[in-house]
């Protein structure tokens, strides 16, 4: 057998046998991927391009390991998967051969990067209009938490890790089955027990735990209540502007979105068109993006309106943990009191954005019918995360870390409302003090090209977002910029205002 050594070698047969050769098997020697998975990538190549034809006999693995100076256990390793995979015939007693299989066709790239190039529309064709609908965007601004003054991330480096590593080694310990299965369904878990009591001292929505059903997150369980409540041509009410990649989920499900337009109260009912509506959409803490608080006044009047149409409305409660003055405001659900509010809550903001936990608070029956969608289409949700959840709720450190990043997110933003005021008082409006992560930033000249700026920012690892992302047609009646704070340090927020300014100065 001969060496490898250390530079690329090729070994290949000489031998011709039933009239085609095995020559062109290539071997690295100092290649990451073993030789074993480099002689099943050369055979099975050579096998769909037609070079090695259906019914040729394959040498025997003492001939090919002679042949290609490497072990007789390397080949026969490479022989035993091509027969695993239907592309060699072993019959006892007579040798391996090719089986045959569909050539190749001709000209047909091998690598998926020279496949994706080669047809650039050949996957965009086969898209279905729900998939063009959730698709229809490709993003300047990342959700990585990597790019400074972004808009709709927390900083996740006060995410509080040794907690959070104690509760996992206690829930592990525990060796409970009941969370290593699939989860009794229709039996509340220990975190939807715990939002049950934390929501009523937090928001002020009194409910069983019966009536939480635990999500993968806020747009999870936007996407549940399309299956379940909506018919393609059902209409819903949808802010104007408002969250995109909701809306996409709606229009994706082949219903009829009628705007309601954001005014200063937040999302107007009365702007609505149709009375045939069987779902709106709002949010009511912070309307995104306006960061509009809706008064108790607009609040009755959504909750008659929706009581005159029999319409069911889901309020997402984003930012709500995050108002820096003045007490908290009640939310839509802690006004209802027929049932037709569904509350959408996730920890996303509050913990990590990875953890993909959040939930829905709702009327107990359709909370059954939820968790019987959830057992046919998901089977269950992780559980493991879910008991740390609520453990973290549980034992009072939840609470306590909330209270740290309020603290800390208030003094950013006063950091940064100061900069803005002074710095960029000749390119935006002065922006009010607002709840959430972010501050709407009006333009003085409403000339500017937004979208200029936003790949300047982009270039520059900056995470703003413009105001006409949030509208149906891409245009806002007034142009603007969201400027995020809570995820960036004191230090950041004034390196990224200064690259923020460039980007400005440049349009």
């Amino acid at each position: 057998m001969s060496s490898l050594g250390h530079t690329p070698w090729r070994r290949a047969i000489a031998r011709t046998i039933d009239g085609s050769s095995l020559d062109g098997l290539i071997l690295e020697a100092d290649s990451a991927r073993p030789l074993y998975l480099q002689l099943y990538d050369g055979l099975r190549e050579m096998i769909l391009s037609g070079a090695l034809p259906g019914g040729m006999r394959i040498p025997s693995s003492r001939v090919l390991s002679e042949s290609l100076g490497i072990s007789r256990f390397t080949v026969v390793t490479a022989l035993d998967q091509l027969v695993a995979e239907g592309y060699l015939n072993s019959a006892r007693g007579s040798g391996t051969y090719v089986e045959t299989v569909p050539r190749r066709q001709q000209g047909s790239p091998n690598t998926p990067s020279e496949r994706d190039v080669a047809t650039p529309d050949r996957f965009e064709n086969l898209l279905s209009k729900r998939g063009q609908a959730l698709t229809w965007r490709t993003s300047l601004t990342l959700n990585d938490g990597s790019q400074l003054l972004h808009m709709a991330t927390p900083d996740h480096r006060l995410f509080p890790v040794q907690i959070w590593s104690q509760l996992t080694k206690e829930v592990y310990a525990q060796g409970d089955f009941r969370i290593v299965n699939y989860r009794e369904i229709l039996r509340p878990s220990l975190l939807e027990e715990q939002i049950a009591r934390h929501i009523a001292v937090s928001r002020g929505i009194r409910c069983e735990p019966e009536e939480v059903v635990t999500t993968l997150g806020a747009h999870h369980a936007v996407t549940l209540l399309a299956e379940l409540l909506l018919d393609p041509g059902d209409t819903v009410a949808f802010e104007e502007p408002g969250m995109a990649a909701i809306r996409s989920i709606f229009q994706s499900s082949g219903c009829k979105i009628e705007p309601m337009y954001v005014d200063a109260s937040g999302p107007d009912p009365h702007t609505v068109a149709s009375r045939d509506v069987k779902l709106a959409f709002v949010t009511a803490a912070k309307q995104q993006p306006m960061t509009i608080a809706m008064p108790m006044k607009r609040k009755l009047e959504l909750l008659h309106w929706a009581a005159d149409r029999e319409t069911l409305i889901i309020e997402d409660d984003l930012g709500s943990e995050f108002r820096y003055r003045g007490g908290p405001i009640p939310p839509l659900k802690a006004l209802d009191q027929a049932g037709q509010v569904i509350y959408v809550g996730a920890f996303s903001m509050t913990l990590l954005q990875s953890l993909r936990v959040g939930y829905m608070i709702m009327p107990r029956a359709l909370a059954e019918k939820c968790r019987r969608l959830i057992q046919v289409r998901y089977r269950a949700l992780p559980q493991f995360t879910e008991q740390i959840v609520g453990r973290l709720i549980e034992d009072g450190h939840y609470v306590r870390h909330l209270h740290r990043m309020r603290r800390i997110y208030a003094k950013r933003q006063n950091f940064l409302l100061q900069i803005l005021r002074s710095d960029f008082a000749d390119i935006f409006e002065p922006p009010e003090f607002a709840s959430g992560f972010y501050n709407l930033c009006y333009f003085r000249d409403q000339s500017v090209d937004e979208d200029a700026v936003l790949i300047r920012c982009r270039h520059h690892n900056l995470g703003v977002e413009q105001l006409s992302y949030y509208y149906a047609n891409r245009t806002s009646p007034r142009k603007a910029l969201l400027v995020g704070f809570a995820a960036s340090t004191e230090d950041e927020i004034e390196f990224a205002t200064k690259l923020l300014r460039r980007c400005l100065d440049a349009t």
